[in-house]
């Protein structure tokens, strides 16, 4: 792999969408709901589009997996996995909390991982081999033993309700960790990968939310996978964790791999 010159263009990528999202925040937010009764804004799909028009003209070999539009040449070896604007609901009500997520995977599996925050001005990068670093500064996760130490993260309980077994797989966890907090969307896993937050979980969740994250947490020295402990792939399903320490990592899987 090539680290340097994809990484570059990589950056190169974030900074289009920070640009178009830093120009476009102060507008009135225009709010439809998708197929699957999430929302989307027109500047999720502008953003896109130009991210997609920038990969296809720098690497027109490259397969696109995006969020707003359909897959191009995703049996390619190298893809592209776009999340425009990760949190849109944070994004539509005013707050920080969201970000453009950049993944490319090699025959599936991540190897750049790329989170741009365009308000707060932060930019979490994870190559693999490499590194994390957060602005250019090498980041990594810190040590927690156990999840009664834990400060952890997860977006919403309300992901959880559909499915039963998530729900008491939620319930179990949240009695296991010290703290719980909710709302960080992508933000907490660059506070994971920055050795903030100890462990995060989700379900109901996309590619599109997970790929870029997984070489931002692994390079920082941590562990992100799906509930059952596989590594994460454009094959993976709805659930994933990330974690600082792999004690606290093979606890929580040991709870949230329970599907009583």
């Amino acid at each position: 792999m090539n680290a340097a010159k994809f990484v570059s263009a990589a950056e190169r990528f974030a900074d289009i969408s920070r640009a178009i999202i830093r120009k476009e925040i102060n507008h009135p937010r225009q709010v439809s709901a998708k197929s699957d009764a999430t929302p989307v804004t027109p500047i999720d799909q502008k953003v896109e589009r130009a991210l997609r028009a920038a990969i296809e003209e720098a690497f027109p070999d490259h397969g696109i997996i995006g969020e707003e539009y359909d897959p191009i040449n995703a049996d390619s070896d190298y893809v592209w996995v776009l999340d425009p604007i990760d949190g849109t609901m944070a994004f539509i009500a005013g707050l920080s909390t969201f970000g453009t997520l950049i993944a490319l995977t090699w025959r599936g599996a991540p190897i750049i991982g790329i989170l741009d925050s365009p308000i707060t001005e932060e930019r979490w990068i994870g190559v693999d081999g490499h590194g994390t670093t957060l602005n250019g500064t090498a980041i990594t996760v810190r040590i927690c033993k156990s999840l009664d130490q834990a400060f952890a993260h997860t977006s919403s309980p309300l992901y959880f309700e559909p499915d039963e077994s998530d729900t008491k797989a939620y319930h179990r966890i949240k009695d296991a960790v010290h703290w719980l907090i909710y709302g960080g969307g992508c933000h907490a896993y660059g506070r994971v990968a920055h050795g903030y937050i100890d462990v995060a979980f989700e379900t109901a969740h996309d590619i599109h939310d997970y790929m870029a994250l997984a070489p931002i947490i692994s390079n920082a020295g941590g562990f992100i996978s799906d509930w059952q402990g596989n590594p994460l792939t454009l094959a993976s399903g709805s659930r994933f964790i990330a974690s600082g320490d792999q004690r606290v990592h093979e606890q929580a899987l040991k709870i949230l791999g329970d599907r009583r």
